[in-house]
């Protein structure tokens, strides 16, 4: 792999900062699990010969322990740092730079210990590795030797603008990986459970009846069993990729059918309220799922179902009133489910008993504009 190279003492070259750029770019999709701190050694040198600076140590923010770790270094032995986890806090200097975003001059006294002496560095140079609103971290270059003229201290801050706009693009793609994954486990349990779960379901509920299968019944219940044994070597053999679900007819068309199938359905639509497009896989997921369980698991003598909204939200409440035993222990997958494919949308989906004889499901979606 080729090196950035040590510090050059030559003038400063717009055109060899591009090339810098280019070059750690390049190595953002190179980085692999195997090395995380390939690249952040690659920048740290990348600092020091645009800086023209002898050593430098890259800090990362961490989130979830809002604390800061050393995850790379030039010309500094970066086991220094082992068991040392850096405060917020203990750095000023450091929330400064990324503050103001921009690069900041100081001495190393600004520093706690044991950092003000495990750096080695009497004056620090703060590059901030922030972008959009959101600060990844900061690099401590030593500034000692001299301080940095104003064409550098604009390309310091330009380069740690950029790492950090390709460090939130990986992110990002990240991100989209992971949701996708979470598509294919959501659309793998939704099959199993659409096309296994309920064959099974049915010889259960037979077998638990106590009478006694005659011979038709019997060879029944095998080709159920069998049926769902295909169903779920056909669900497992195929690829994981999530397919999206497509309806036929909206969800007012289909309340409008259970309405004239089912005199128990009363729908209450607020007039003002559409279901967008986007809504219509996920909303009827959650409409069927709340239906099949309050005819499965309760007796109810009404289900009302409730479109409403504001000038966010879109809302569908289906309730019944004569919640089972079942219900009141808590719900079965497909709601489940339906709760993974509602967080896939930016909503929000909560059940459970509302009072001692009614069930509610309550689906909650953010209008697109809001998304």
């Amino acid at each position: 792999m080729s090196t950035v190279g040590p510090p050059e003492p030559q003038q400063f070259s717009p055109i060899s900062a591009l090339h810098v750029f280019v070059s750690l770019l390049g190595e953002v999709e190179q980085a692999t699990p195997d090395a995380p701190g390939a690249f952040y050694n690659r920048l740290a040198e990348a600092v020091c010969r645009l800086g023209q600076m002898p050593r430098a140590v890259v800090f990362m923010y961490d989130d979830v322990a809002r604390r800061v770790r050393v995850v790379g270094s030039h010309e500094v032995d970066i086991e220094l740092f082992d068991g040392h986890i850096l405060a917020i806090e203990s750095a000023p200097i450091a929330g400064r730079a990324l503050d103001l975003d921009t690069v900041v001059e100081g001495p190393s006294a600004e520093l706690t210990a044991p950092y003000d002496t495990l750096l080695g560095i009497d004056h620090l140079v703060v590059v901030p590795l922030a972008a959009g609103g959101r600060g990844f971290g900061v690099i401590f270059a030593d500034g000692t030797d001299r301080h940095l003229t104003d064409s550098e201290r604009e390309v310091l801050r330009s380069l740690g603008k950029v790492c950090a706009l390709a460090l939130s693009a990986r992110l990002a793609t990240r991100q989209q990986v992971d949701g996708r994954h979470l598509a294919d486990r959501i659309d793998l349990a939704r099959d199993i459970h659409e096309r296994v779960v309920q064959r099974v379901f049915g010889v259960v509920m037979a077998l638990q009846s106590g009478a006694l299968l005659d011979e038709v019944d019997q060879r029944r219940a095998a080709a159920e069993l069998g049926a769902a044994l295909d169903d779920l070597r056909e669900a497992m053999a195929r690829p994981l990729a999530a397919t999206p679900k497509l309806v036929t007819f909206t969800l007012r068309e289909e309340l409008d059918r259970l309405v004239s199938q089912s005199a128990e359905v009363d729908v209450q639509w607020q007039d003002d309220v559409e279901i967008p497009a986007l809504f219509e896989p996920v909303t009827q997921s959650v409409l069927a799922e709340a239906i099949r369980n309050a005819r499965r698991h309760a007796a109810p003598g009404r289900i009302g179902v409730a479109v409403r909204g504001d000038a966010d939200t879109v809302e569908l409440e289906i309730t019944n009133d004569g919640v089972g035993p079942a219900q009141r222990g808590g719900a079965g997958m497909g709601l489940r489910i339906a709760a993974f494919e509602a967080l896939q949308h930016g909503a929000s989906l909560t059940f459970g008993p509302d009072g001692a004889e009614h069930w509610h499901v309550r689906l909650v979606l953010p209008r697109p504009e809001h998304a």
